[in-house]
């Protein structure tokens, strides 16, 4: 049995989520932003990093604030199938590649909230 059959069937109930942003300046020229995806539940939370690369997409997430209807209450699988139905970016990417990012991260707060509960 894999991993993800493992996890697949963990129950996870979500009330809301937050989102909060990050930054380092890892050089005079480049300042890395980052956003972490708070997802509550019942007395827990679960916390995933957004790594998407170009800035500008965590500045309109951030500014779009918590817009996707993710309360309820799922399994891992049925919450990652939830995603993939939800447009993640409140306008399309930089990058092709920053709808994966995003989506694990997101994803990654659900297992950690799951585990938790």
């Amino acid at each position: 049995m894999s991993t993800w059959e493992r996890l697949a069937e963990l129950p996870l109930e979500i009330d809301g989520y937050a989102l909060d942003p990050l930054q380092a300046t890892v050089s005079s020229d480049f300042e890395r932003k980052t956003t972490l995806i708070r997802l509550r539940g019942p007395d827990e939370e679960g916390v995933g990093e957004d790594v998407t690369y170009d800035a500008v997409d965590h500045e309109i997430l951030q500014a779009a604030g918590p817009m996707l209807a993710l309360e309820g209450s799922f399994t891992l699988a049925s919450f990652s199938q939830r995603l993939a139905e939800l447009s993640l970016f409140p306008e399309p990417p930089q990058r092709e590649v920053s709808s994966r990012y995003r989506t694990w991260a997101y994803e990654s707060a659900a297992l950690d909230l799951a585990l938790r509960q």
